[in-house]
């Protein structure tokens, strides 16, 4: 599998809020609208403020994402890609 390291603005997340958890359901990376299979793994970076989110998913492309996003912005990152 190839990393390659993105870090950009997603046009747009869907997530499912529940039970004080996040999942992101589907996004849009530029033309692309991509919906998650999987998330694989979760973790907070408590060493910004504000606090970042980052989640690994798979897409049902196969292709695994790292996504983040920061309380408060409302901002949505795509981080990197694993093809």
């Amino acid at each position: 599998m190839a990393e390659a390291e993105i870090h950009e603005k997603l046009a747009r997340v869907v997530v499912r809020y529940e039970g004080g958890r996040i999942d992101p359901l589907e996004l849009r990376w530029k033309t692309r609208d991509l919906a998650v299979r999987a998330v694989n793994a979760r973790w907070i970076d408590r060493a910004t403020r504000p606090w970042r989110y980052f989640f690994s998913v798979s897409t049902t492309t196969g292709d695994v994402l790292i996504l983040s996003w920061r309380e408060g912005e409302g901002l949505w990152y795509l981080e990197s890609v694993k093809t």
